[in-house]
């Protein structure tokens, strides 16, 4: 999943804990996925007003071994639940401490229903991967994790209605530059645009400033495009995402690697996912040929250079891989984006 702080040193929401604290108290997002992603566990439909999902009777076991769970672990609540096609979600809280960790009784969970998808005749393995753990580790996680889950349906469908708003693209070209990308592309072809850079130092005020002429023009027709790297670039990105005007991120090492396994279920997550369901929303990240163009370099090292001297220190060129390169050429990007 991506979100407005993508481009940002991230929490790993998917942290492992040290051994002793999987059976201590915590909240984990558990996902677990049907063996080669078959629509085992339900069929997605929808009834005018929302989406839902018509269990089978392997996804109606799913749900009874949840009570099977918390009759054999009191310990434990369940914060939230959805059962998708091919595959489920719970969210769990380990109220105290467990004389078995909270992996231990997801994999005695997914035994259970292992062995009554055996009673209903299927004699596959019900899953061919473990579970993916997500670890609730910072303020206001819970919340998000929750919202996930529960609209996951909801979001499937959308998907399904706007397929080509949701599909990744490789090799997009734009001022000979090539990028992944997802999203509306019609984006690129607006002829109004806007940049937004702001540096990590601007204060508050500058900020709002900012924000104010940026929400002009895009109220006026510009599409914003940024890398929402910084404070004040993530904060007007928010606002622009909030009051539905098109947007352009470009990211950092955002999406999935081509040929990974899960590159064909890739979405865009959390808030950024309605914006791209609204054709309101283009993800871009540029491809690594991109960072070693001729004109980015160039452009690049010259910011790097004028904010070394703004600072009276010395200029000593920094390796294209770093990340401090990389944030700057980001901007850079975007400038060629909007001026061309």
């Amino acid at each position: 999943m991506i979100n407005e702080n993508a481009n940002t040193p991230k929490n790993e929401t998917h942290t492992w804990l040290e051994p002793g604290a999987w059976r201590k108290p915590c909240i984990v997002h558990v996902t677990m996925v049907a063996n080669s992603r078959q629509a085992l566990f339900g069929k997605l439909t929808h009834n005018g007003s929302e989406a839902v999902i018509e269990k089978t009777p392997i996804g109606w076991a799913v749900i009874n071994q949840q009570r099977r769970l918390l009759e054999l672990c009191p310990e434990i609540k369940i914060l939230a639940d959805k059962v998708m096609p091919d595959h489920h979600h719970m969210v769990l809280q380990v109220q105290r401490t467990m004389t078995r960790s909270i992996r231990q009784v997801v994999r005695g969970y997914m035994q259970g229903c292992k062995g009554e998808a055996r009673k209903l005749g299927f004699v596959e393995n019900l899953y061919d991967a473990p579970p993916f753990y997500r670890v609730l580790t910072h303020k206001g996680q819970l919340h998000a994790m929750i919202e996930y889950v529960k609209a996951n349906a909801e979001r499937a469908w959308q998907r399904r209605q706007n397929p080509d708003l949701f599909r990744m693209h490789r090799k997009t070209e734009v001022c000979g530059l090539q990028f992944t990308s997802i999203g509306n592309h019609f984006l690129l072809d607006w002829p109004e645009r806007q940049l937004v850079e702001m540096s990590r130092e601007a204060s508050d005020e500058q900020i709002e400033e900012r924000l104010r002429s940026v929400l002009a023009a895009a109220h006026n027709g510009a599409v914003t495009y940024t890398a929402a790297i910084s404070k004040g670039e993530r904060k007007i990105a928010r606002m622009v995402r909030e009051r539905g005007f098109p947007l352009v991120v470009l990211l950092n090492d955002g999406f999935p690697k081509e040929g990974a396994p899960h590159e064909r279920f890739y979405k865009p997550g959390g808030v950024y996912f309605e914006a791209c369901s609204k054709g309101k929303l283009l993800l871009q990240e540029p491809e690594g040929s991109a960072f070693v163009n001729q004109v980015v370099m160039k452009a690049t090292e010259e910011t790097l250079r004028r904010k070394a001297e703004a600072k009276h220190y010395s200029y000593h060129p920094i390796p294209v891989t770093s990340q401090r390169y990389r944030f700057v050429a980001l901007n850079e990007i975007g400038r060629l984006l909007v001026e061309r």
